[in-house]
């Protein structure tokens, strides 16, 4: 009896520190998804604005998806791996305030560009910022939530680029048709500024490992061990294989689907607005919480789960990709979209959780960044540039109805990452015990 009295005042005692705990995560969570709505935001607001910067500075669709993408991507690229090694040892959290000043700073100056070079050099610009974003804000998660929580703590970080793709879309849309272009862009990235100063303030740096069950190895790895063993784990392997299939289907699609809905079904540029941002932001918002506890609910039955729902909720946008593509009515049109928004979604928050399970601890930041890396230099880079390509080169021979043509390659890509990922799931067991033994 005396024993039990004793187990429950020291419960009764360590539940407010744990409850403090608990609080701080879940507030140091939504502050990270509020910071990776603000990189979408600024991201994607030169989506919706496409055609009139290209009418403005009499420019192709190879030059837009060049500017959209590879300037985006390219001191991205660059830059990503080296400062997530670095995240891997230094303070993430004055990692992630200094990539968000540079960030909001470049996307504002791009509302004062005076030429297509100008906007270019803010896009590599904004580039530089957010290679210090996604890396150092997954690997703080990772410390803040524990294995069995970790899936649904990202889907719900993942939830930034359903609102800031939604809030470009918004923003970009209005204030371009009442105000232009520039002022669009100066209007997505001042707001960025101020959320750097709270998260610098307000935010507590994690202690690395501090969310394991199990004692575990929180050293760091040389750049040689760590590409070993993530070259040996064929399970993130496959992963990032898959992941650089459906982000092309993201990005390469994302990008397009303003210009598509403005040429081939005649919307304007605030209808734009609300047609993307209402259907990105509830289907994706759905789709993403969803996929999420799915995966963390089925995957306590059956680790394997974890990708499965990724791997279904991709090869699942396929059809819709074709439906948005083909279809002669907006509200068909409509319906393709919103499957795309709710599926496509639902892999990114699960299949980063489940890489940071089958790689150590020291290298989650590292192993993050490469999945980035890799997955948005073909897809974000890649993707609009060949469609832009696409576009230009049978412009000639189909007409407007080109665009249909270049957007539905994004189908095939969906379906490819799906399939991947289900493939990568053979060795998620074997993988993560190797994580574990070392």
């Amino acid at each position: 009896m005396k024993t039990i009295e004793t187990n429950s005042a020291a419960m009764s005692e360590a539940t407010p520190a744990e409850a403090t705990t608990r609080g701080a995560a879940v507030y140091a969570l939504v502050l990270l998804m509020i910071i990776y709505v603000l990189n979408f935001l600024d991201r994607t607001v030169i989506t919706i604005l496409i055609d009139p910067i290209k009418h403005d500075y009499h420019l192709s669709d190879k030059a837009m998806g060049f500017i959209s993408g590879f300037g985006f991507v390219t001191f991205y690229s660059i830059l990503a791996a080296p400062v997530a090694r670095w995240a891997d040892r230094g303070n993430r959290r004055s990692i992630i305030t200094w990539g968000l000043v540079i960030w909001s700073g470049m996307t504002a100056f791009a509302g004062i560009a005076r030429n297509a070079l100008e906007l270019t050099l803010s896009r590599f610009g904004v580039g530089v910022g957010e290679a210090a974003g996604t890396a150092p804000s997954t690997s703080m998660i990772s410390d803040f939530f524990p294995g069995a929580k970790r899936q649904t703590a990202m889907a719900v970080y993942q939830l930034g680029p359903v609102i800031g793709g939604s809030l470009g879309a918004f923003i970009g849309g209005w204030v371009n048709q009442r105000y232009g272009w520039h002022d669009a862009f100066l209007v997505a990235g001042v707001p960025g500024l101020l959320v750097a100063l709270l998260f610098r303030l307000s935010v507590q740096e994690p202690a690395r490992g501090r969310s394991e069950i199990k004692r575990v190895d929180t050293g760091q790895q040389s750049l040689r061990e760590t590409l070993r063993f993530m070259l040996r784990q064929r399970c993130y392997m496959i992963l990032l294989l898959g992941f650089c299939f459906t982000t092309f289907t993201q990005f390469g699609l994302g990008i397009w689907v303003a210009p598509f809905l403005g040429r081939i079904h005649h919307l304007t540029s605030k209808d734009l607005g609300t047609f993307i941002g209402s259907i990105r932001f509830w289907a994706g918002l759905g789709g993403t919480l969803i996929g999420g506890y799915l995966s963390d609910w089925t995957g306590r039955r059956n680790v394997r789960w974890r990708i499965y729902v990724s791997a279904i909720c991709s090869i699942l946008a396929c059809p819709g990709v074709l439906l948005f593509a083909f279809s002669h009515s907006l509200f068909w049109c409509a319906v393709g979209f919103t499957i795309v928004s709710a599926a496509a979604p639902v892999h990114v928050g699960p299949i980063v959780a489940v890489s940071h399970s089958v790689v150590k601890i020291g290298m989650r930041a590292f192993a993050t960044s490469v999945i980035y890396l890799l997955s948005e230099l073909l897809g974000l880079g890649l993707g609009p540039f060949l469609i832009g390509v696409f576009n230009d080169h049978y412009r000639a021979r189909l007409g407007v109805e080109v665009i249909r043509y270049s957007v539905s390659t994004a189908a095939f890509t969906t379906l490819v990452g799906g399939l991947l990922f289900s493939l990568a799931a053979r060795w998620l067991e074997r993988d993560m015990a190797r994580t574990v033994e070392g």
